[in-house]
């Protein structure tokens, strides 16, 4: 059994302290605002919309927002400046771009599967571009069954181009070429903040290749422990909200040390 983040605050808050900076990762649905049956109605808690505008002005922290949505669908949810918003899974940057290619084959097989389902009851596909994700939320079990079935058919006649995530009563789809979130939070790691401590928090098994990646950081995984490679597990978005608002307070702490040093 995984231990509650905040039940350990005492250890998490040392290695804050002993880090050079931070490096802070987090998903949208389900881990900054709660999972809505209608996307379009998802709206990031108050207190974590606090916390994260003091931690993007830190010159200390480089927070970053890594989503399965369409990268500016989350940058018109959060709004907030010096955040990194990643989106489709760390795919969509501010200049990343797929080939003409890979796009033709993403939107082939989203009409595809379009015409097939043709309606059924509660399933929705949404076109992220790069990607299309199936949701399931609403559908009932036979609607849900077929619907699996279907998409396995389209993309397996892809010849491997395509590769299916599964994420919280939702199927994406995305180019074989896409690494995902773990990859995609490594690489920004590596390449910005190398020497600071990086933490991740999200919700579902699609972030589950992030909590590999940065297993020498902190992560934590938001709601029921089932099987992850979380360190930590957070009960819900009000959660990590307090998390987000103590990791702001230690870092305000740490300034303030600093500036007292010199």
């Amino acid at each position: 059994m995984r231990p509650r983040l905040l039940d350990d605050w005492p250890a998490v808050a040392e290695r804050v302290r002993a880090a050079r900076s931070l490096a802070i990762f987090l998903d949208f649905d389900g881990t900054l605002a709660p999972t809505m049956n209608t996307p379009g109605e998802a709206e990031i808690e108050r207190a974590a919309r606090s916390a994260l505008r003091a931690l993007a002005a830190n010159p200390k922290a480089r927070v970053c927002i890594i989503s399965g949505r369409r990268r500016a669908d989350v940058v018109a949810l959060v709004g907030i400046p010096g955040v990194i918003y990643l989106g489709v899974h760390g795919a969509e940057t501010a200049t990343a771009r797929v080939s003409d290619s890979v796009a033709s084959i993403v939107r082939d097989a989203r009409d595809e599967l379009t015409r097939r389902l043709n309606g059924t009851r509660g399933i929705a596909i949404e076109d992220k571009g790069i990607a299309f994700a199936v949701h399931y939320r609403n559908a009932g079990h036979r609607e849900t069954s077929r619907a699996r079935k279907l998409l396995e058919n389209v993309a397996t006649s892809r010849e491997g181009a395509l590769k299916i995530l599964h994420g919280d009563c939702v199927w994406e789809v995305l180019p074989r070429e896409i690494g995902g979130k773990g990859e995609a939070a490594r690489r920004l790691w590596r390449s910005r903040s190398p020497m600071s401590l990086p933490v991740y928090i999200g919700n579902d098994a699609t972030d589950e290749g992030a909590y590999r990646t940065l297993a020498e950081g902190v992560t934590a995984k938001v709601g029921a422990a089932g099987s992850t490679h979380a360190h930590y597990l957070l009960k819900d978005t009000r959660e990590v909200a307090r998390f987000l608002e103590r990791l702001r307070v230690e870092m305000g702490l740490r300034e303030e040390i600093a500036r007292s040093v010199h």
